[in-house]
């Protein structure tokens, strides 16, 4: 006959199930419906013939506490970062050349306002000779499950502007400033192919856009002679931000305060049900042993 579990097996199975249940997955945070006291923040460098810089940030919370944070530690043209939740308050963000020491005044400063739920593009814009720094507030409200919602942010050629369609002939953006986004239109969902043209120089790029989503289409320099155009994913489908960066040259967010219960990304989650799961069978495995040398001792 099996001998019954030692009591503290048992507890300690109980425990690990316990753990299971506390570290099991954690939803992504949604911009659309966040309740809590942040915001959600990136950034990018869209300055063509820029070098790599770094930015950082002072954030002065609403109860009047500093904060100094690494926004990239290192970034290049072209780079963009995924979200990140960050408390809303009062942001100072400089940038400074990549390598450079923090005491070394910024060569572009900006100041962003981030209320609790909005989203955020800190961007470096404009060209070379004159770069700028600006604080575009994004809008990731989903539209309808059969569509996506799609804007422009050219930054290839200055005194330039750009048009975009798509091989359905949706016009997507038409005259576009350089360095200036363009307002959201709602585009079919599925496979699309973006064509971009800025002055003499044109590119494609197909994607999938899934419905409920929102994107952003970088068109950049290519380098040579020609463009990128890069379609980035903003937002799923009810506004939820996506785990991860969409990070081109190095740019991501760094040194940042940790994210409330409730908004850990899909990779944390994973690894909290990894773990509890170890724990869990671990906790299984040493029920069986006591349990088995209790059997064969009698």
């Amino acid at each position: 006959m099996r001998a019954p579990a030692h009591p503290r097996a048992r507890r300690a199975a109980v425990g690990a199930l316990l753990l299971a249940l506390a570290l099991g997955p954690v939803p992504a945070a949604s911009a659309a419906g966040n309740s809590g006291d942040d915001a959600y923040i990136r950034v990018a460098h869209l300055v063509p013939g820029f070098g790599g810089v770094t930015m950082t940030a002072t954030l002065t919370g609403f109860d009047g506490s500093t904060r100094e944070l690494t926004l990239a530690p290192e970034a290049t043209y072209g780079a963009i970062t995924g979200y990140e939740v960050l408390p809303a308050g009062s942001y100072a963000v400089a940038v400074r050349p990549l390598g450079a020491a923090a005491s070394t005044a910024p060569v572009l400063t900006q100041t962003l306002q981030a209320r609790a739920g909005d989203a955020y593009t800190i961007a470096g814009l404009g060209d070379s000779t004159a770069p700028r720094l600006s604080a575009i507030q994004d809008d990731l409200a989903a539209p309808s499950s059969g569509t996506a919602r799609v804007r422009v942010l050219p930054a290839a050629e200055p005194g330039q502007t750009t048009d975009v369609t798509t091989a359905s002939g949706a016009r997507v953006a038409s005259g576009a400033e350089f360095s200036v986004p363009t307002g959201y239109v709602d585009v079919p969902a599925g496979s699309t192919t973006f064509t971009a043209t800025t002055g003499q120089r044109s590119a494609q790029e197909t994607t999938t856009l899934d419905g409920g989503s929102v994107y952003t289409v970088l068109v950049l320099a290519d380098g040579t002679s020609g463009l990128e155009v890069r379609p980035v994913r903003d937002a799923t489908g009810s506004g939820v931000v996506p785990a991860g960066g969409a990070a081109a040259g190095g740019g991501y967010l760094a040194e940042h305060a940790a994210a409330p219960a409730g908004t850990g990304t899909a990779a944390s989650a994973a690894a909290g049900t990894a773990l509890a799961g170890a724990a869990f069978g671990g906790a299984l495995l040493l029920v069986r042993r006591r349990s088995a040398r209790r059997a064969a001792a009698r």
